[in-house]
């Protein structure tokens, strides 16, 4: 089970994103909520998509446990206003975050957490 939530955020609060897992649709997340979407163990292709924008593909690996995931606007309501433009056309793919849980505060390759 793939498990994702979706931070409480001012910027585009009002609109859902579309959750694909393996190139197909899933459903969606609103602002503040957690969904869950059931898929076989294995290796799959997570994203989601607002309109034309959305996040980079995220890879996971699903066994018997749930993959905690969180989604996101990689803007805050203050770079929303100079950086829309660019973030809409040339790093469209950019536009939201999909990180697993815990991946921001995980240490990194050859680093130890402290």
């Amino acid at each position: 089970m793939i498990r994702i939530t979706r931070k409480w955020a001012y910027v585009n609060g009002f609109r859902a994103y579309k959750i694909f897992i393996d190139g197909v649709y899933h459903g969606k997340i609103k602002n503040g909520k957690t969904e869950e979407f059931e898929v076989e163990n294995g290796r799959h292709t997570v994203c989601a998509k607002m309109d034309w924008v959305g996040s980079p593909d995220l890879i996971v690996e699903v066994n018997d446990s749930v993959v905690e995931l969180e989604v996101g606007n990689t803007m805050d309501d203050a770079a929303e206003l100079v950086a829309w433009p660019a973030y809409v056309t040339i790093w469209k793919d950019k536009y939201l975050f999909l990180i697993e849980k815990g991946a921001l505060d995980a240490p990194q390759e050859g680093e130890s957490k402290q």
